[in-house]
């Protein structure tokens, strides 16, 4: 049970046990007095007894001074403890036992979150927040070591269903023999912070123009999907480069040139299945990745599907703009399994499709092109 009411059940025992002890002091008393009067007990016994019953007495009420008087004392210490919490922590704030049950919380988030702290108590505190994995291992490792802990992520949901994102920190707490007692932490509402900074890792790792992942992200993105390609399948990448879009870009202008760039951006995203996923390297050239491919044929089905999709028209201001794709296909671990290699493979491929006329996809040859590739 939570310290809370443990001690609240102490008090009342105690109560019940004083009563008790009353209820047979008198009762002694009574059948003292009537074994007197009825002979059965003479004078000099009778008031041995009444005087033994009267120390047991008074024993009995000094006993339960002293119980209440510590549960109180005990009671202060631990409102102090929690009120002094609430001086400093606007946020929120909590105590456990123990045994990581919650004995006390509050604070102006806290509020806000449940209808009202009182919700909360007697339940487990890791039942309350929700940590993603590395998070509760650090916590994990503070808890069991006994040791204070700081700055843990955790997220949480008002009644309306908003996400708050909050910073825990926490420390133990110990009694008068160095035991430890629970933990007294505080919350602090961070949700500001992490959106701000998921905003700017989002624009350092995408294209502003198209909203594809840019050439810093892929460059980290397809390492991971490199190592993971023996064991999901073939990972196909394939280089695109529009045909024609120098003439376009100096005959209408920058301004629809970027507007084309973002209706092929929006294309792009409207073909590649959910695991995989398109970047921009820069200018006209894309490159669309597609995870757990089966055989190069699926990538050329997939290229195929790119062709004819992004040779359609784009409607421009008042004027339907034409352009069409150069693509090149490699294969991982079939072609290569280093980063730079699968790339260079495609883009030789690429290169090969704009020399075949354009406007069509070729496949990496191996038996062509592994010279121009890196030790």
């Amino acid at each position: 049970m939570i310290s809370a009411i443990s001690h609240s059940t102490s008090l009342d025992q105690a109560k019940l046990l004083q009563l008790f002890i009353v209820f047979v002091l008198f009762v002694s008393v009574l059948v003292i007095e009537f074994s007197m009067v009825a002979g059965l007990l003479d004078v000099r016994a009778g008031l041995i007894l009444l005087m033994l019953m009267t120390i047991a007495a008074v024993f009995c009420g000094l006993w339960s001074r002293y119980h209440r008087t510590a549960f109180l004392e005990t009671k202060d210490e631990h409102q102090t403890a929690v009120a002094s919490l609430a001086d400093f922590a606007t946020d929120m704030f909590w105590e456990t036992d123990t045994h990581g049950f919650v004995i006390g919380a509050g604070g102006r988030l806290m509020e806000g979150l449940v209808s009202h702290p009182r919700e909360l108590i007697g339940q487990h505190y890791l039942s309350i927040v929700h940590l993603e994995e590395r998070e509760m291992k650090r916590m994990q490792a503070a808890l069991n070591a006994q040791e204070p802990y700081s700055d843990i992520q955790s997220i949480f949901r008002d009644r309306d269903d908003r996400i708050f994102y909050i910073s825990l920190s926490a420390t133990p707490t110990f009694d008068k023999d160095g035991l430890i007692t629970g933990y007294l932490g505080v919350g602090t509402n961070v949700t500001d912070r992490v959106i701000s900074a998921r905003k700017l890792k989002h624009m350092a790792e995408h294209d502003m123009l198209t909203g594809l992942a840019n050439r810093y992200r892929f460059s980290d993105q397809i390492k991971d999907d490199l190592r993971t390609a023996d064991t999901t399948g073939c990972l196909s990448l394939l280089a695109l480069d529009l045909d024609g879009f120098k003439a376009i870009n100096d005959e209408l202008g920058h301004q629809a040139g970027d507007a084309l760039l973002n209706l092929v951006g929006k294309r792009l995203r409207s073909l590649v299945r959910s695991n995989d996923w398109a970047a921009r390297m820069g200018g006209d050239e894309f490159v669309v990745v597609s995870r757990g491919v089966k055989n190069p044929m699926e990538a050329c089905l997939l290229a195929a599907r790119l062709s004819a999709k992004l040779s359609q028209p784009y409607r421009i201001g008042g004027a339907l703009v034409e352009v069409t794709a150069s693509i090149g296909i490699a294969c991982a671990p079939m072609h290569a399994s280093d980063a730079d290699d699968v790339m260079k493979c495609a883009d030789l491929a690429m290169y090969q499709a704009k020399a075949d006329g354009r406007n069509c996809y070729r496949l990496f040859e191996p038996s062509t092109q592994t010279d121009t590739l890196s030790p």
